[in-house]
This record gives structure tokens, sequence and C-alpha cells, in this order.
């Protein structure tokens, strides 16, 4: 089994869709992922989520599962380095550069970067 994980495009928080840059990058998707041989399609009740996936659906004139657990949450995490009770993201304190990093384009080294050990998920 695999598992296909998209964020949504380019966002208008404003109006809850997406910017014209946004649009473009949904249908530029779409076109890669509708031939795909997809068993299911889930996708958060947020409209930026939904209009993303909506070009994908209808050129593969499929539906999706609205999923409530698939909205955006921040997951409170306790950095072992401030202090007591003082929560944050995860992402949060990520290095800016960490998606550029060798180790990110190699998807079997993800848990031997520094940005993963030193926070103890690579442990």
């Amino acid at each position: 089994m695999k598992l296909l994980i998209i964020r949504h495009a380019d966002p208008d928080y404003s109006i809850d869709s997406l910017t014209p840059k946004g649009w473009k990058e949904a249908e530029l998707l779409a076109k890669r992922i509708a031939p795909l041989p997809v068993a299911a399609y889930y996708v958060s009740p947020l409209g930026r989520a939904r209009d993303t996936a909506g070009c994908t659906l209808k050129l593969a004139g499929r539906t999706a599962v609205e999923c409530e657990w698939l909205r955006e949450f921040g997951p409170p995490v306790q950095r072992p380095d401030l202090p007591e009770g003082e929560r944050h993201c995860a992402w949060d304190w990520l290095p800016a550069d960490w998606l550029s990093r060798p180790a990110m384009l190699d998807r079997d080294r993800w848990m031997e970067d520094p940005c993963f050990v030193d926070a103890g998920v690579g442990e």
C-alpha cells in the first residue's frame, strides 16, 4: 500500500480558498494525480484543501471522503530546552533550511538529519 499526502496549493486564507497561483498549482497537480490508480481519496473540510483536491477529483471523475480529523492542528510538544509547561508545535523549531538538507532529499536518510536527531525523533 502506498499513501500519498498532498498539502493544499497556494492558499488565500482570507477566503479559505486558493490564490490564482494556487488554482494553477492544483490544476497541474490534477494532471499528475488523476491518472494514478488511487483506491480512495480523503480531504480536509478546509476550503483550500477541498479546492485543491477538487481539481483532481473532477479530472478523475471521483469523489473524496471529507474527514474532520484532517483539519490543520498544532500538536503541542514539550521541548527539553524550554521551561516546563511551555509548548510549541514540532515544526516551529525545525531549522529553516531543513527541507533542503541532503538527508531530506533521500527519504531513507531522514532520521539521520540533525534536525530530527537533535529533537529526539531519530533516536
